[in-house]
């Protein structure tokens, strides 16, 4: 599903809203994102720019939870 929607993005230029938890996936799909916590926009912006140097603390503190997984 997500090659899809990647792939209609890339060949249609369609724009959607896509909600997620999961932010290795909205890394992969987003161009831009929008932190939200507790029904308010905390952080807004290119994706690269909020996950790779984020300006909020709540946005910080959810980048932390993020598992990274370990290859042996």
């Amino acid at each position: 599903m997500l090659n899809l929607l990647q792939e209609l993005k890339d060949t249609l230029g369609m724009s959607y809203l896509f909600v997620s938890h999961d932010l290795n996936v909205v890394r992969l799909l987003c161009d831009r994102v929008i932190v939200m916590c507790a029904g308010r926009i905390v952080e807004q912006g290119p994706t690269a720019q909020i996950l790779g140097s984020p300006q909020a603390q709540y946005t910080r503190d959810l980048l932390a939870a993020v598992p990274h997984p370990t290859f042996a």
